[in-house]
């Protein structure tokens, strides 16, 4: 990891952290971090959901609901220049960062307290990062 994937990672770990300092609503049961193609970078945005849906591809295979809060226009950006050169490398990326996050971001709890954390492209597959047990 070059010095600029570093300190990306900690913007990224601190934008978490922001967001879900803000007031989490109680119909909120997972979250989600939408990912869209930006001009020089992937945006990402996070959103609550009232349901957690998982597929027959555990991995692959969910919806992530309605949703009860998001970031809104308080968005990540990953440069290019770290998130790679096309789609399947920005959502490795993406992927690799959030689940990151999970294992030891400061406010990481609020995540593996719901019933699933998903990623996914707003028009493209959706992926399972995380999973309670009990979902």
């Amino acid at each position: 990891m070059n010095p600029s994937d570093s300190t990306v990672k900690q913007d990224f770990f601190s934008w978490i952290d922001r967001s879900l300092s803000q007031p989490i609503p109680g119909t909120t049961v997972a979250f989600h971090f939408n990912l869209y193609e930006g001009t020089d970078s992937v945006h990402v945005q996070l959103v609550g959901t009232e349901t957690f849906v998982p597929g027959n591809d555990p991995e692959k295979d969910y919806w992530p609901g309605a949703e009860t809060f998001t970031t809104g226009e308080d968005i990540f950006e990953i440069p290019f220049t770290v998130a790679g050169s096309d789609w399947q490398e920005w959502l490795s990326t993406s992927k690799e960062m959030v689940n990151s996050y999970i294992s030891s971001g400061a406010r990481s709890s609020a995540l593996r307290n719901s019933k699933g954390v998903g990623l996914g492209f707003v028009d493209g597959d959706m992926y399972v990062l995380w999973q309670s047990a009990a979902a």
